[in-house]
């Protein structure tokens, strides 16, 4: 007799309502195992790797790839009595507390593990770590063994399933296996992305990463008409052993020397993270999330923006010093001249703390806030992004030079935690990363204030009377002014700017 359940998509973040399913990773007749990953599944805060709290056989998707669902609703089935296949054994308590009722930690004692999930199966694919803020992402190498899955119950020595039919099935599996198809290596925001721009990831693996792992590069060089890591090895080959040009090719070129422009003259080559004029993006995910802040943002925050210029060139100088030393002192860490920046920024807010603030309106409160969580804005493959720093008024230079580097490279890879971006107090927008020189940051809701930083460039400067050559760039708050008044705020960026132009000071309160 079947004995189908439902797993429902759990809360894999924060409250989030919603998931798009960005890839199946089984399909219908699949048999599974316990923890195993059967969707990759977009939130508006990161791509996850979603494991099955049951082993058995897929016999429903709900859901196509692309489609948006409800967190609490079905989107697989499976049938824990495999006819003919896989039995699970040991599990009656595992299918008890899966099967509990809510009082009993049914439905949100297996969302809360299936999250849970996410922080202890970090692996090639990229899963993220959920759970308490600021929790460090870490994942395992490609050759260790995902850990069992804390909260849905194991059998002593893990669940594992057996074939039925007795000594000629045991003979069968100990005989000849047949080989399954290679997974390709990527992670899920590298499989969307080729999603995205139509690549398949079959055709150019292995990747150039590491233990053949398809990179984001792989990906753009292959829908830019490259191959990806295969174009680095074909790159590679003897004249002796690179394939020859068939003579189709090599007639189809001579005749259309053009091949590849637009009708009009106009080179045909992919746009931007390959983006193409006239396609229409859905709002979900990460999208539909900025959508939202950007809205809230503009509608209630009545902001006012001042400026100031500042001379950085010692600033520039320092960072080098200080990064030599770090590493002489055996301390991996690069400190760039952003991380000072945020350091003196840190020292503004306990000096000005109502940029440190937000409204409760229901309260009726403006609330300062005692901690300092900042935020800064990352530019990422799948849109913004605001991690921020957790207690980063008790971190050194050298610890929030560390934090940065360990969120941005999370940001970007997509392995980013829902609990690094959430619960910031104040934010840094680095446009300056762009050639950008000046901006007009939106306020990051509920906060009560935005830096915007510009690029750091050699422009002309007066010194002592004297016409000269510095480093300088502009710094622009954007602040909530029901919060703060201008007053403030002028002297907080002032301040600011002051401290980046004699970075010691940065340091002395170090």
């Amino acid at each position: 007799m079947a004995d189908v359940k439902d797993f429902k998509l759990p809360d894999l973040g924060e409250g989030l309502e919603e998931g798009e399913i960005v890839e199946w990773h089984v399909a219908v007749g699949d048999v599974i195992e316990l923890n195993q990953t059967v969707a990759s599944v977009e939130t508006a805060k990161a791509v996850v790797d979603v494991p099955s709290p049951f082993a058995g056989r897929v016999v429903e998707q709900v859901g196509e790839v692309g489609e948006a669902l409800q967190v609490g609703t079905v989107f697989l089935r499976i049938d824990l009595d495999v006819e003919g296949g896989a039995v699970v054994e040991d599990e009656p308590a595992t299918l008890a507390a899966t099967e509990a009722s809510p009082a009993q930690g049914g439905f949100e004692a297996g969302a809360a593990a299936a999250a849970k999930s996410v922080e202890e199966n970090a692996g090639l694919y990229g899963e993220v770590h959920q759970g308490e803020a600021g929790a460090k992402s870490t994942g395992l190498d490609a050759d260790e063994e995902p850990q069992p899955l804390v909260g849905y119950g194991q059998g002593k020595g893990g669940a594992r399933r057996r074939r039925r039919g007795g000594a000629a099935a045991d003979a069968a599996d100990d005989g000849q296996a047949q080989a399954a198809p290679v997974r390709p290596l990527a992670k899920p925001p590298v499989r969307k992305l080729a999603k995205d721009l139509g690549v398949d990831l079959a055709d150019i693996a292995p990747g150039s990463g590491p233990e053949g792992v398809i990179t984001r590069e792989d990906v753009h060089a292959a829908a830019s008409g490259g191959q990806g890591a295969q174009a680095t090895a074909a790159a590679t080959q003897t004249p002796a052993s690179a394939p020859a040009p068939t003579a189709g090719v090599a007639a189809a070129s001579a005749a259309d020397p053009f091949a590849g422009f637009a009708g009009g003259g106009e080179k045909v080559v992919p746009g931007f993270r390959g983006r193409t004029p006239g396609e229409v993006e859905p709002i979900r995910g990460i999208r539909k999330r900025i959508v939202e802040k950007m809205e809230v943002s503009r509608r209630e925050i009545p902001e006012a923006t001042c400026t100031k210029w500042a001379d950085l060139t010692e600033l520039w100088e320092l960072r080098k010093d200080l990064t030599e030393q770090a590493r002489a002192d055996g301390f991996d860490v690069k400190v760039t001249p952003f991380a000072l920046i945020l350091r003196a920024v840190v020292l503004g807010l306990r000096r000005f703390p109502t940029l440190n603030g937000m409204i409760d309106r229901e309260a009726g409160e403006i609330r300062l806030h005692e901690h300092v969580n900042l935020g800064f804005a990352a530019d990422t493959d799948r849109g913004l992004v605001v991690p921020n720093i957790k207690d980063a008024h008790g971190k050194s230079t050298l610890q929030i030079a560390a934090e940065l580097n360990r969120l941005a490279t999370a940001a970007r890879d997509g392995s980013i935690g829902a609990g690094d971006m959430t619960g910031g107090t104040f934010t840094v927008s680095n446009y300056g990363a762009f050639g950008n020189d000046d901006g007009n940051p939106i306020i990051n809701h509920p906060e009560g204030a935005i830096l915007g930083v510009g690029a750091i460039e050699e422009r002309p400067w007066v010194v002592q009377g004297e016409l000269a050559v510095r480093r300088t760039c502009k710094f622009s708050l954007v602040f909530d002014h029901r919060i703060s008044d201008g007053g403030e705020a002028g002297r907080f960026v002032t301040y600011v700017a002051n401290l980046c132009e004699n970075p010691a000071r940065i340091l002395l309160h170090s």
